[in-house]
C-alpha cells in the first residue's frame, strides 16, 4: 500500500494502515482513543439570521398545528359523545 493520500484529500493526510491499528483504542463507554488520547469531534451549528427567522416561523406553525389538531380532536370527541347521549362534555341544546 502507498502512504500517499487519496485524490482530493488535504496534504499530509494518509490512509490508516494495518500497523496503525495498534494505536487505536476504545474504553468501556465506547469512546475512541488514538495513542492514548481521547478522539473528540466538534462541529458547531451556526445559523444565519434568516435561518433563525425561518426556524422560528416553522416552530410557531408546528405549535399552532398541534394546538389545532388537539382542538379538532376534542370537538370531534364532543360530537361523538353527544350523539351517544354522553353529556359530561357540553352538548348543544336540542
Amino acid at each position: 500500500m502507498s502512504d500517499a493520500g487519496q485524490p482530493g484529500w488535504p496534504n499530509g493526510v494518509r490512509p490508516i494502515l494495518v500497523p496503525d491499528l495498534k494505536r487505536l483504542g476504545i474504553n468501556e463507554q465506547n469512546e475512541l482513543f488514538w495513542d492514548g488520547r481521547h478522539v473528540e469531534i466538534r462541529r458547531s451549528l451556526t445559523l444565519t439570521r434568516f435561518q433563525k427567522f425561518i426556524t422560528i416561523i416553522v416552530t410557531l406553525c408546528a405549535v399552532l398545528g398541534a394546538l389545532g389538531g388537539f382542538v379538532t380532536g376534542f370537538n370531534n370527541a364532543s360530537v361523538f359523545l353527544c350523539a351517544r347521549h354522553v353529556t359530561f362534555l357540553t352538548c348543544p341544546a336540542p
